[in-house]
């Protein structure tokens, strides 16, 4: 046990013998409910707080607790449920609210979540990260430039604030401005090595621009730290994928669609990667993972048609190619697919085209594959971590 987690038993020990001269504090309750929480003893401290609630049932501190405990052990619904009784029954504060927004960010309620956040961000004291959950729930709504507001908006009184310039640098990312973005992410790392944003940011910079070791450095990093980032393991996939790493690459985009499933780009990137493994079945079962989320993506259909010429299934091509250029056309998936029907390619010579393709194009003009999967991969994820 190291010293701090010391420190909270003995403090737990302490208000355990204060209960037992006073049982029937609640604000007494809440202290213990909050030092099992700080230990990670989730069901000890909802124990303590539904034993308090059932004495004094409408006790707004005890009911806010028992939602923090909610959202630690990954009960969001319930979280949601007791945020929502409070500010119904008259509890609107803004700590109240930050919680709220906090919970409706992890149930991908982001819309929502804005809404309680924007009248509280610029003069809170009571919950001061406002601004920064507020661009999050900006972020995810595609709404950028505003998101970029709040965060420099909070870093002119707190410029240091590694989450803060973080995050900036994921924004900046997400809108192609490099430059501004790599300034950002050196600058959170000098304060917080371990800033997930920021290695994401500086990773992603680094594959943009082919630098797969370098990518490697900060994405190993990223997810070492930070396991359940899908963000991290997806680009930590394609770093993988594109040195032809193919064992490890499906193993890292596996864990990304498993931590980011509502991810578009990174089913692609494992499906093509599961295409040059010649796993064709789960190949097709990944991009109609990607269909199910968003039937307008070109590039999906077309890979579905690369996928039904590799399995010698060449007739069903055509539709499939008919719709990925109707919706893009410059889709390449859907133009690859064409090449193949018309130079009238085998399984065999195909799978090799697809291996030579990673690097340069498959057809005169056309964009290499490498560049279609990072930038369909590194684009802003609409799942709620990062």
């Amino acid at each position: 046990m190291n010293a701090r987690a010391q420190e909270l038993r003995s403090r737990l020990d302490r208000y355990y013998g204060f209960l037992k001269q006073d049982g029937s504090n609640p604000n007494l309750i809440g202290e213990v409910a909050d030092l099992h929480l700080q230990l990670g003893e989730f069901l000890q401290a909802r124990q303590a707080l539904e034993n308090a609630l059932s004495q004094w049932p409408d006790y707004a501190a005890l009911k806010s607790r028992l939602a923090t405990v909610a959202i630690a052990s990954n009960q969001v619904e319930e979280a949601i449920s007791l945020l929502q009784e409070l500010m119904h029954g008259g509890t609107d504060n803004p700590a109240i609210r930050y919680n709220l927004a906090y919970a409706l960010m992890l149930a991908s309620r982001f819309a929502e979540a804005k809404d309680l956040l924007a009248p509280i961000a610029s003069h809170s004291s009571e919950a001061p990260e406002a601004p920064l959950l507020l661009a999050q729930a900006l972020h995810h709504l595609g709404e950028m430039e505003e998101a970029i507001k709040q965060v420099q908006a909070y870093l002119a009184s707190t410029p240091n604030d590694a989450n803060a310039l973080g995050l900036l640098a994921l924004l900046n990312l997400d809108i192609d401005d490099s430059d501004a973005s790599k300034v950002a992410a050196e600058k959170a790392l000098t304060t917080n090595p371990d800033n997930l944003n920021a290695l994401i940011s500086l990773g992603s910079l680094a594959l943009a621009e082919q630098d797969e070791q370098q990518a490697k450095i900060y994405l190993d990093r990223a997810v070492t730290r930070h396991p359940k980032s899908g963000r991290a393991w997806s680009g930590r996939g394609l770093a993988a994928m594109l040195s032809l790493d193919l064992t490890h690459a499906l193993e890292y985009f596996d864990h990304a669609v498993q931590h980011m499933p509502n991810h578009i780009g990174t089913w692609h990137s494992l499906a093509w990667c599961q295409i040059l493994n010649n796993d064709l079945t789960d190949a097709q079962e990944s991009f109609n993972r990607a269909m199910e989320l968003d039937r307008t993506f070109g590039e999906t259909h077309g890979g579905l048609a690369v996928v039904a010429i590799l399995q010698n299934r060449p007739e069903d091509a055509p539709t499939m190619i008919k719709r990925a250029l109707k919706l893009n056309p410059m889709s390449f998936a859907g133009r690859f697919a064409q090449s193949l029907l018309m130079n009238k390619s085998d399984p065999k010579k195909a799978q090799q085209m697809i291996q030579q393709i990673l690097a340069s194009s498959a057809f005169p003009g056309g964009e290499p594959l490498r560049d279609v999967l990072t930038r369909v991969t590194l684009k802003r994820s609409n799942q709620p971590r990062y």
